[in-house]
């Protein structure tokens, strides 16, 4: 059947709830009270990269080798921004191709450079830019310029809060015109579309809705403390005027990667590591230096902060970058906190200048756990970290040695970890965007053959949602594939059938070798994910 997949980037809950009960979302409040809907448990760390490679692929992180926005180099302790072609598992609109099936992608993450498939692709974040190749067919592109001449991927980080907001408004007004294009082309079965400002638009302007946040200011325009709000009654009206585009007898799923919350604290890893004797800095000395610079630095910020806050705090994050790396001194740092979101042992053989032996490999790993777990909240005797999982525990699948040694998953959703130096202190404020990622999106059902009010035998899944689309489509799941399909909210019930496999052909980790990016684009795209707070 007929299956539209629309993607709400960041959509919570909590937001969406108190605002349908207004009467503020009269489409989705139809789709939750005719459908099914229920919170969706996100990937490991609730990151758009992992999280719509799993949406898609209905695969974990261990089988299609994505954890963040990067992939660890094997020949440095840098990173590189991940492609699409990092996904080592297939998608719903390649498996629904072998069938005969015919797709539409518009604006979803991660599926940059486009691939050929029965249909049209437009691809979203991670694209370089307007020059680069983002359709398939390539001579979509041509269309598109021509239909919608102010057609934009992915909006600026304009530092005037206001210019941001209506250019935030008109990338979602030409993701909803570019996917209505596509619908009139012709017939379609599969449909999958993401609106991603919503992530911008709750990173950048959390603190101005939410009164109890620190970093709340009062005398705010009102338009700021409102703009989230109006977002997501831009995006409902939106997806109805989507939905009154589809036959009777059509599906619809609305899903988000992750939810949202306030972001109030960051725990810096590294220093943490360094305060236990797993990781040294080339010279402590000159970092208490940097300390005071540091201090002296942010006093004479605030004496001079203007006294309307006009400009764009993400540009903060640019600033460091990746010093920790300069700092460290590798040969006698056994344990690391990378760009890529998890701990990793120095490891001789592995590392570029490893220095822990394959023998002490696991009294590392559970040495650097200790110290992690060992973190306690400020003013309160709970552990920062709910888990922290060494890879085998943490991931199943052909590509989880590509995945940090240890990854951890925050007791509260407000706390965020990083790289960034702090130069002695472990848990500091957040001083950068003032929302972030919680561990639940969002999931609705609706539709024919959809129960209203099913109830799920276990939380949905972010991996779930793709094997879902395919049973909707009558599309076969794969054999291996480790999201289930969301049987029981379908009437009458459907039973998935399995054929093949969901891994691409491939007998090695390739994708290096080939790189998606030049230079240039590398660094355009460091440069954007810092500012959006994928990366420090």
């Amino acid at each position: 059947m007929k299956t539209l997949t629309i993607g709400l980037d960041g959509a919570t809950f909590d937001l969406i709830t108190p605002l349908a009960e207004a009467g503020r979302l009269p489409v989705l409040s139809q789709l939750m009270r005719e459908g099914a809907s229920a919170p969706l448990r996100s990937t490991i760390l609730p990151n758009s990269f992992p999280g719509w490679a799993s949406c898609t692929t209905g695969t974990s992180e261990g089988m299609h080798g994505v954890f963040s926005p990067f992939i660890k180099n094997d020949v440095s302790y840098a990173v590189r921004a991940m492609s699409g072609r990092d996904i080592m598992t297939r998608t719903v609109w390649d498996l629904l191709t072998e069938q005969g099936g015919r797709s539409i992608v518009v604006n979803v993450p991660t599926t940059y450079p486009p691939e050929p498939l029965n249909g049209f692709m437009v691809t979203g974040m991670l694209t370089p830019g307007m020059e680069s190749d983002y359709t398939y067919p390539a001579s979509l592109k041509a269309e598109i310029a021509s239909a919608l001449p102010s057609y934009i991927i992915e909006p600026g980080r304009n530092p005037d809060k206001r210019a941001r907001a209506e250019e935030f408004r008109r990338a979602t007004l030409m993701h909803e015109r570019a996917t209505k294009l596509l619908m009139d082309r012709g017939e379609w079965d599969f449909l999958m579309m993401v609106f991603s400002v919503l992530d911008r638009a709750q990173h950048d302007y959390w603190a101005d809705m939410d009164p109890s946040h620190p970093r709340h200011d009062p005398a705010a325009p009102p338009s700021w403390r409102a703009f989230i709000h109006e977002t997501y009654e831009q995006l409902d009206a939106a997806v109805g005027r989507l939905i009154e585009r589809l036959p009777a007898a059509a599906r619809v799923l609305v899903v988000s990667d992750h939810g949202f919350c306030s972001e109030l604290f960051e725990v810096r890893v590294n220093e943490l590591l360094a305060s236990k004797g797993l990781l040294a800095f080339k010279s402590p000395a000159s970092r208490q230096s940097r300390a005071k610079i540091k201090s002296l630095k942010e006093k004479i910020a605030r004496r001079l902060a203007p006294s309307t806050p006009a400009g764009n705090v993400l540009d903060r994050k640019v600033h460091y970058g990746s010093a920790f790396l300069e700092e460290i001194d590798w040969s006698r740092t056994r344990a690391f906190f990378a760009q890529d979101k998890g701990v990793w042992v120095n490891l001789a053989g592995r590392e570029p200048q490893g220095c822990v032996r394959e023998s002490q490999f696991d009294d590392v790993v559970e040495e650097a756990r200790t110290a992690l777990k060992s973190l306690i909240l400020p003013d309160t005797d709970e552990p920062v970290f709910e888990k922290v999982m060494r890879r085998e525990e943490a991931f199943r699948g052909r590509w989880s040695a590509r995945l940090p040694d240890l990854v951890m998953i925050p007791r509260r959703d407000e706390y965020v970890y990083n790289e960034r130096p702090s130069y002695g202190d472990v848990i500091v404020h957040a001083d950068s965007t003032t929302g972030t990622h919680s561990r639940d999106g969002i999931f609705i059902a609706w539709g024919k053959g959809i129960k209203s009010g099913a109830r799920f035998i276990a939380q949905p899944n972010l991996r779930d949602v793709g094997p879902t689309a395919l049973l909707s489509l009558g599309c076969p799941l794969t054999e291996d594939m480790d999201g289930r399909a969301i049987e029981e909210i379908f009437d009458p019930p459907v039973a998935p059938s399995r054929r093949g496999s969901s891994y691409r052909d491939a007998d090695e980790d390739d994708s290096s070798k080939k790189p998606v990016y030049n230079e240039s684009e590398e660094a355009e795209l460091r440069e954007r994910l810092r500012a959006l707070g994928y990366i420090e």
